[in-house]
Formats: structure tokens, sequence, C-alpha cells
């Protein structure tokens, strides 16, 4: 479909014209492209499947699997760019709508999930609080994923373990516990 005529019927084109005569657009087929932070590249592969979004159209659910990643990282973003083909045979989507995604990130046996709160981040580095009897231990952790006042925690831990939920540096490593 031409979506823009930049000259009339008669008019005189040269080779140094500064716009094109038309906009051809292909509107069965759209491509979606993306820029995925660093951190969340690892988490998408050639067979993600992506749900998304456009603001003209709330409520609906569109969704594309991914086609193409750059394999590499933007230096000036720090992301990396990834292509879907987007099937639009009732022609609903248009070219240049902006569209909102929910990337899937599927979590890692090892590692859980606790409130933000439960994180102490100190000059010694990114810790949690482990109460093992009436001691305390400091354990090192990696922070993964934040949403919704949680946060993804990976280190030395077991799902039984018991964690302080108000972590502190009051709480000195080694000291007895007090409820």
């Amino acid at each position: 479909m031409i979506t823009s005529r930049n000259v009339s019927a008669g008019a005189f084109v040269g080779p140094n014209a500064k716009e094109p005569i038309f906009t051809l657009q292909e509107q069965r087929h759209l491509r979606l492209v993306v820029a995925v932070p660093e951190v969340y590249s690892a988490y998408i592969n050639k067979s993600s499947k992506i749900d998304f979004t456009v603001k003209s159209m709330p409520g609906q659910k569109f969704s594309a699997n991914v086609s193409r990643l750059a394999g590499a990282l933007d230096n000036r973003l720090r992301s990396q760019r990834i292509e879907m083909d987007v099937p639009n045979t009732n022609k609903k989507l248009l070219p240049g709508m902006v569209a909102e995604l929910q990337v899937p990130l599927p979590a890692t046996d090892s590692a859980y999930v606790v409130p933000s709160s439960a994180v102490l981040t100190s000059s010694e580095g990114i810790f949690v609080i482990k109460v093992n009897g009436n001691k305390v231990a400091w354990v090192p952790i990696k922070k993964g994923r934040e949403a919704d006042k949680k946060v993804e925690i990976f280190g030395d831990l077991t799902a039984t373990d018991t964690i302080v939920k108000e972590a502190s540096e009051e709480v000195r490593n080694g000291s007895t516990w007090k409820e």
C-alpha cells in the first residue's frame, strides 16, 4: 500500500531529489524491532514468543515469535536488537505504532524471590541475613530481576533457610538473633 506520495502527477523529478517519490509499505507482515537490555538478553532466543499491546487498542493482546537476534550488544544502549515478524492479515496494526512488550523471563532453579527490604547493600557487598538457630549470618548474593518490591537473588541458600525480612547493618554478622 502506498502510504505517502511526495510528488504530484506531472511534476519534474530529477536525480537530486531530497525525498522519495512515494513510500510503499507492506501491511500484512510487519516487523517489530526492540532493543532488549543486556541484563535480559540471555532470556531471549529464536524460539521465544513475545506478547505485546498497542495503546490505540487497549485490552487487545498480540503476539510474535522472535525471528532474528543481533548476537551483539549496542555499545551506546547496552542492549541487543531483536526482530519479530508479526502476521497482520486483518490489518489492525499499522506501521509505526508503538508496542509495549511483555518479555517472558523464565526463572532458574537456583534463584529465590525475596522482598526488596530483605536485601542488604553495604560497602562490603550485597547480602541477605540468614538466621540459623539463634545466630545471624550475612550470605553474599547476586541480584537478578526486580519488580513489585521483590527481587530475584542467587547465592548459597536453600528453600528451608530463614531470611530476615527487614535487613539492616545493625544486625551484625555472627551476632545472636533476637526476635
